[in-house]
């Protein structure tokens, strides 16, 4: 139960493709990530990944009109049906063929999927577990080319189809007798989007590649559909639209306080900009360019007043008001691959670096991105927070070691070497004074000065790349591709005291946060221990099986001996250093106890299969004579991720698609050990303990009774009934019991618990600091424990340093949000005053007159 973390939240990445969907309250929005779906809280300023995983890519979801289903479908047509209130996965269904558009009914009974050139319709299914909850009721055929857009009418009677064959097709849900399918054509390049229009189903708005834009009428004598008015995206040059959206008439909340009447109507062309028009005369509004690359989606709230994109050239993702013309929400991944992450000593933020050479600083409660540092000019290797928690530092490829003051959000020192190097790996002393680093070419570390930026010292003597460095207990240690880790005394200047030679190159090293140990993974997948105070090997882990292995397409052999080719690349300890996490060329990430050397739990990173490797077989009747055919450069491949050649803008015929490998490149333990999180090539995974979910009593008796510890508080011997409910181990218990002790007895009833019992109680006020109303209550347990306990706590430190850990994170947060309130009520103190004393003066000189 100790190490039960679930996936709890996925940053790093906003947008991968796919369409973007706002909840029915416009408060959130839904972006798929991959094979996941990410809900963005613009209100609650919060981000929650669902734990759950299509099998590829997500091409399209939707969201029904009560917002509690989702329908998630990928690239291969395989969809998921998801409960989004209960976060519960209810179904899977295949749908056969690749789906480009679905959409709910407004009435929720139904759901229209794009099936290559036919329409086929769903009944929609319930909230419970069925056997079969997708029912198929029909299929509308009649496209000569793939389904691209699929709408509803407002009374869920008719459909609005759009297709690549550059039609629009008006259907019926049931047979009618006055009602006949028609098809609009007038359209010169595919329809991007369909909708019916501010008339109801007698109007339609239809819009095509080359930015023209269409809007139909029906004639209530006739029946038959005619073009009322046209318009085209008024730009220089060739226009290419690439999405659009439309959003209904019968919503008029944002748009009623300037056009009560009409709707509004978004087009992207290809320039990364963005223009809005008015129905029914397509009057522009304005033009905007949010984006250096092609915009991919967008999106309309239902209040009308948020216009959501999505960029996955740049994985973008933006919310944009358009009346008050302000972004709510701009977010915006790493470009290329997630190199290295790094908590900082409060555990309240997390830092990441990329290829990209940006260096990003996220929240972690709320899994946004605060801040971005773009000064570095080559990829970041490594990321590591200032003991102080206000500074972080970085290396990077570019020849520099840069540190970023997280207060005035500046990049305040850099540091560099006489000769251009490239870094691999940075370190801070536990002062804060020293900064070590370790390079790829030279094969040396360099130390400098903090305050002053001054180079110390250039230490010599690794004959290959170094790979990590740390300092840990005044000493510095670094570990090579030479098969050495060294260990330096730089403070006393005496050089290398210690040299460890192992069995195969050295990838990280790590030390246990008290300092006496040091682990080292090597290329053969091993983990060593190495005892620093006794100077011994005591312990190592073959990692080798621990390690899957998948098969790529381009292998010629088994998925079984490609795990020679695995190996741990990153190592942590957790803050009791009782396990070690370990992560690499793999798409595991494993957990091993550190005195027993044996494996604890393994984590499973994704289940893509658009990445490569993910499979210990292959279909032998995918190879052909050209190779397999999913590394063929076809017009149906949409799999992998497009790759052109550097300083190409357009008509780049060398353009290719590659499925990337899923690798995990760095590890990190929370301080206070009720998370972990990984850079992985998906993103920045975050796993979560959830203590509440656990029950593991200890000393159980037959006298140990929720009902003992109950009429021990009725007769008011409230030690006796702390005790007990730390003996059941139930959080709810434990609350019950410590609430009803008096604030004046608390200091009392702290004295008389055991030490152990002590620490299980320090556990559960930690668990509850972050989120309970009465702070300053369970401050004063926590402040009686420690000034009763202090001295014997602190021989036991090593143990509970998570749990101190945690309290230090708490009492910050608390801190922030009750500072910011009470700076609010200041304000606002202060306005009503003024307020007040002018309605004063006013009504004196009323007297006067």
């Amino acid at each position: 139960m100790k190490f039960s973390y679930e996936f709890s939240n996925l940053c790093g990445t906003v947008y991968k493709g796919g369409n973007l969907i706002f909840s029915p309250d416009s408060s959130k929005l839904l972006s798929p990530v991959g094979s996941r779906i990410t809900m963005f809280d613009m209100k609650g300023s919060k981000t929650v990944t669902l734990p759950f995983e299509t099998r590829k890519n997500i091409a399209c979801f939707t969201l029904s009109p009560c917002g509690n289903m989702v329908v998630c479908v990928d690239v291969d047509g395989r969809a998921i049906l998801i409960n989004l209130k209960k976060r519960v996965l209810l179904a899977h269904h295949n749908f056969k063929l690749p789906v480009s558009s679905l959409a709910y009914s407004p009435d929720g009974a139904h759901i229209a999927v794009s099936h290559g050139k036919h329409v086929q319709l769903w009944a929609a299914p319930g909230s419970t577990k069925e056997f079969a909850p997708f029912t198929l009721v029909r299929t509308y055929p009649g496209q000569y080319d793939e389904v691209s857009t699929i709408s509803w009418s407002s009374c869920s009677r008719y459909l609005v189809v759009g297709s690549v064959d550059m039609t629009v097709k008006v259907l019926s849900r049931e047979p009618e007798e006055d009602f006949t399918p028609f098809t609009l054509t007038g359209h010169k390049r595919a329809v991007v989007g369909a909708w019916f229009g501010p008339g109801g189903a007698n109007e339609v708005v239809s819009v095509s590649a080359d930015g023209g834009m269409f809007l139909w009428g029906r004639s209530a004598l006739t029946g038959k559909w005619t073009l009322t008015s046209k318009s085209f995206v008024n730009q220089t040059g060739g226009v290419h639209v690439t999405c659009a959206a439309l959003q209904s008439a019968l919503i008029v909340v944002g748009l009623s306080k300037y056009y009560p009447c009409h709707t509004s109507l978004c087009v992207i062309p290809l320039s990364g900009q963005f223009t809005l028009y008015d129905l029914p005369g397509f009057d522009q509004i304005h033009t905007l360019s949010i984006s250096q690359k092609d915009i991919s989606t967008v999106s309309i709230s239902p209040s009308g007043d948020l216009l959501g994109f999505g960029c996955r050239g740049l994985g973008q993702l933006l919310v944009w008001e358009w009346q008050s013309e302000s972004y709510v929400l701009k977010q915006q991944g790493h470009s290329y691959n997630l190199n290295c992450v790094s908590y900082s000593p409060d555990s309240l933020s997390i830092a990441t670096g990329g290829d990209d050479g940006k260096v990003k600083v996220w929240s972690s409660e709320t899994g946004f991105c605060y801040v971005t540092f773009n000064e570095h000019t080559g990829a970041v290797t490594d990321t590591y927070f200032r003991p102080s928690g206000n500074v972080v530092l970085s290396a990077s490829l570019d020849g520099t070691v840069r540190a970023f003051d997280l207060f005035r959000y500046r990049n305040f020192r850099t540091m560099t070497c006489p000769t251009p190097v490239q870094f691999s790996s940075v370190t801070c002393d536990a002062s804060g004074e020293v900064v070590a680093a370790g390079t790829t070419d030279t094969f040396q570390v360099c130390t400098w000065n903090m305050q002053t930026g001054r180079l110390l010292e250039l230490l010599s003597g690794h004959e290959g790349p170094v790979s990590s460095v740390l300092f840990t207990e005044g000493v510095l240690i670094s570990c090579s591709w030479d098969k050495t880790t060294r260990v330096w005394d730089t403070f006393e200047r005496k050089g290398t005291t210690d040299t460890l030679t192992l069995s195969s190159d050295c990838t990280a090293v790590v030390a246990s946060p008290d300092g006496s140990q040091i682990a080292v993974a090597t290329l053969n997948s091993e983990i060593t221990f190495y005892n620093l105070k006794l100077g011994l090997t005591t312990g190592s882990i073959e990692g080798r099986n621990d390690l899957w292995a998948g098969r790529s397409k381009e292998d010629l052999i088994s998925a079984a001996s490609q795990k020679r080719n695995r190996c741990f690349t990153a190592l942590s300890y957790s803050a009791d250093g009782s396990v070690i996490l370990a992560g690499g060329r793999s798409k595991y990430i494993c957990i091993y106890n550190v005195e027993q050397t044996v494996l604890i739990k393994r984590f499973e990173v994704s289940r893509n299969l658009s990445y490569d490797a993910m499979l210990q077989f292959l279909r032998s009747d995918n190879m052909t004579d050209q190779g397999p055919v999913d590394l063929m450069d076809t017009a149906e491949f949409q799999h992998g991720e497009e790759v052109a050649l550097p300083g190409v803008t357009k008509g780049d015929f060398s353009s290719r698609r590659v499925a990337p490998h899923i690798n995990v490149h760095d590890v990190q333990f929370c301080p206070t050990g009720q998370s972990w999180c990984a850079a992985t090539t998906e993103g920045l995974l975050i796993y979560s303990l959830d203590s509440t979910l656990t029950f593991d009593p200890i000393d159980l008796d037959t006298d140990v009774t929720p009902q003992s510890m109950r009429d021990a508080i009725k007769s008011g011997s409230y030690t006796r009934a702390v005790v007990t409910a730390l003996r059941l181990n139930t959080s709810d218990l434990v609350m019950e019991a410590v609430e009803c002790v008096a604030v004046d007895e608390i200091p009392f009833v702290v004295r008389a618990l055991p030490l152990h019992h002590v620490i299980a109680l320090l556990t559960f006020l930690v668990d509850l600091l972050p989120t309970t109303r009465h702070l300053q209550f369970y401050v004063v347990w926590v402040n009686s424990i420690l000034t009763c306990h202090g001295p014997a706590l602190k021989k036991s430190s090593s143990q509970i340093m998570s749990t101190l850990n945690g309290i230090i994170s708490a009492l910050t947060s608390q801190t922030k949000a009750l500072t910011s309130l009470c700076d609010d009520n200041k304000y606002f103190l202060d306005v009503i005053l003024t307020l007040g004393s002018s309605c004063n003066v006013n009504s004196e000189e009323m007297e006067v007159f």
